[in-house]
């Protein structure tokens, strides 16, 4: 038989129980700030601002995932960098020893900007596509796409796409791709505007230093990478004329990789002279104070599973640079007239 309870016993259980609550409450509230307090920097995510030596230590932290961050180099320029920014009496005074510990654990794609800049303001100029047709044949100008605003990225895109629908009538024999002043930027916006000219499937992959590959892919017109889309635009029915790629010293990074996203198919060739030398994939990381890195992760890998480690591509048909455009033309022609 049980025993009612009186009104002051249940007061005393409810009492233990908010204490409980509470007491729980405090230890994971504790427990977060912890993790925040050691994790969060490498996110940019801070409890308080960080000394000069803690900013430092969060650079170098987001370096510790760079393609060439293993072994005794690393080790050697990571105790050095550390050495180097104990003393720094500001966030700026970090950045001389940043910048050589980047080097080495990213190699030659990968950089500290400026204090308190970020990629946006190194690269403000904003070009979109050009297209122009003559003789049958169209010329698609893809420049560099180094914003990060989403709007204008779309823009970019779709102002390509929509270019190349327009030119289909005109387009009677083929295509050339104009990447020679490509210096890279985000690869999403141009291969999607690029979409009706690329077949879907695997475009272009990158190579972490584990060896795991991750694609480039497309389906319609929409770019994705890893199963995470990057870009889409209008889908429209594929273009099956040949193409000419035009490609060239000044045609670096994301711009080499759209070069690639050609490489392998049987109806497209590729003009000019090597490229930069940046094949590879970079992440963007901020610091405390907006500073920005780059920090190559990865290195391009084509279709056909070649490797290019973070090289020049050198293109399947050599050409003067300047007149490239006139040989890639000549090329369609007597492909288009077979």
């Amino acid at each position: 038989m049980s025993t009612p309870t009186t009104p002051g016993i249940r007061r005393q259980r409810i009492r233990r129980r908010v204490k409980v609550i509470v007491a729980t409450f405090l230890v994971l509230l504790l427990l977060a700030g912890a993790a925040v307090w050691k994790f969060g920097p490498r996110y940019g995510v801070y409890l308080v601002p960080p000394s000069p030596a803690a900013y430092a230590d969060a650079a170098l932290g987001i370096m510790d995932g760079g393609y060439y961050a293993t072994g005794e180099s690393w080790r050697t320029a990571r105790a050095q960098a550390v050495a180097d920014t104990r003393d720094a009496k500001s966030y700026a005074e970090t950045i001389p020893a940043l910048r050589r510990a980047v080097v080495v654990a990213g190699g030659h794609h990968s950089k500290v900007m400026d204090s308190g800049k970020g990629l946006d303001e190194a690269m403000p100029q904003r070009p979109l596509p050009t297209l122009r047709s003559a003789g049958g044949i169209t010329t698609v100008v893809v420049p560099e796409q180094a914003v990060s605003d989403k709007a204008f990225k779309q823009t970019y895109a779709d102002t390509l796409a929509n270019g190349i629908a327009s030119s289909r009538t005109a387009t009677t024999c083929g295509w050339i791709v104009d990447l020679r002043h490509n210096h890279g930027g985000d690869m999403g916006p141009m291969l999607a505007g690029l979409s009706a000219l690329l077949p879907d499937g695997n475009l272009v992959g990158f190579k972490d230093r584990s060896g795991t590959v991750v694609w480039e892919t497309l389906e319609g017109g929409t770019v994705s990478q890893g199963g995470q889309v990057s870009m889409a635009v209008a889908d429209a029915a594929k273009l099956s004329q040949p193409i000419a790629v035009l490609q060239g010293p000044d045609n670096g990074s994301s711009g080499e990789a759209t070069v690639l996203a050609f490489r392998g198919l049987g109806h497209a060739r590729s003009f000019g002279a090597p490229t930069a030398g940046y094949s590879s994939a970079n992440q963007v990381r901020s610091l405390y104070d907006g500073t920005q890195i780059l920090i190559t992760t990865a290195v391009d890998v084509d279709r056909t599973g070649k490797t290019w480690n973070g090289g020049p591509v050198p293109p399947e048909q050599s050409a003067d640079v300047d007149t490239a455009h006139k040989t890639a033309a000549t090329w369609l022609n007597t492909q288009c007239h077979r």
